[in-house]
C-alpha cells in the first residue's frame, strides 16, 4: 500500500475512535426527568427521578405497592399481587429513556399500578 492509503485508514480509524470517546462524554439530561404512578388510570404521585423516594401505595383493600427510586433506577421493590411480574421487572434506568420502546414503564396489572418514567427532554 501506498503512504496515502495509511493516511487514509489512519485518519478513519482517528476519526471513529473521536466520535466514539465524544458519544461516551455526552450524557443525557435527565434533571427533568420525573416519574408518575398512576393507580386506577389516575395520577397517584410525580416526583423528580433526580433523588431518592420511597412511594407506597396503599389501596386500602390488601392492595400494596412500593415504588423506589434511588441510584440503581426505578423499580417495584414489592407488590401484594400473585405473579409479582412488576417486582421481577429491571429497574428502569431514568438516563436510558428512549433505547427501547415502552421500556419506561412499570406496570402491576392485578393491582391496578402503572409507573411511567419520562426524560428531561420533552417528557420522552
Amino acid at each position: 500500500m501506498k503512504r496515502k492509503d495509511w493516511l487514509i485508514i489512519g485518519g478513519v480509524l482517528l476519526l471513529a475512535a473521536v466520535v466514539f470517546f465524544v458519544s461516551r462524554l455526552i450524557k443525557p439530561d435527565i434533571s427533568g426527568a420525573a416519574v408518575t404512578v398512576y393507580v386506577g388510570g389516575e395520577v397517584y404521585a410525580r416526583v423528580s427521578a433526580n433523588e431518592y423516594h420511597t412511594i407506597t401505595i396503599d389501596q386500602g383493600d390488601g392492595k400494596v405497592n412500593v415504588v423506589v427510586i434511588d441510584a440503581a433506577g426505578v423499580r417495584m421493590d414489592s407488590s401484594t399481587c400473585k405473579n409479582q411480574l412488576c417486582v421481577k421487572h429491571a429497574p428502569v434506568d431514568p438516563n436510558n429513556i428512549g433505547e427501547i420502546e415502552f421500556d419506561n414503564w412499570i406496570i402491576c396489572m392485578p393491582n391496578g399500578v402503572s409507573v411511567e418514567v419520562t426524560g428531561g427532554e420533552g417528557g420522552q
